[in-house]
């Protein structure tokens, strides 16, 4: 068994276990399949069921037939440009643009529950901008 580990952003964990604990795998962004948003799928060449308690699963699709306990397993865009606005700032017209975290769903079992409509949630813009 795996427990408190940071596996982020990869497809496969650079330790390989069939059981995990509290551990990271959140990927930043989901992978557009033809139109749907889906999570990136963690060991892609392995179908072996495992076991995923209490991790961060945000953007992952998880091996079939796994067990999945308490996780968090969303679907989301995080960040997205949504629309600009134009304030006057000592008489001066400023553009400030709007972003927002888009929620598609999350994985219940071996399927992704699909919201009627993505909820978007307004967040601060990114520093850089």
């Amino acid at each position: 068994m795996i427990r408190d580990k940071n596996f982020s952003n990869r497809s496969t964990p650079s330790i390989v276990d069939t059981e995990y604990r509290e551990c990271n795998f959140c990927h930043n962004n989901p992978i557009n399949d033809g139109g749907s948003m889906v999570g990136n799928r963690l060991f892609p060449d392995d179908d072996t069921p495992r076991i995923f308690i209490n991790c961060n699963l945000v953007n992952c699709e998880v091996p079939p037939g796994s067990t999945v306990i308490g996780c968090n397993t969303t679907i989301r865009s995080p960040r997205v440009h949504i629309d600009s606005d134009y304030i006057i700032i000592d008489g001066e017209q400023i553009k400030q643009k709007n972003y927002a975290d888009i929620i598609y769903g999350r994985y219940v079992g071996d399927n992704i529950v699909y919201r009627p409509e993505p909820t978007v949630k307004y967040v601060k813009p990114p520093e850089d901008d």
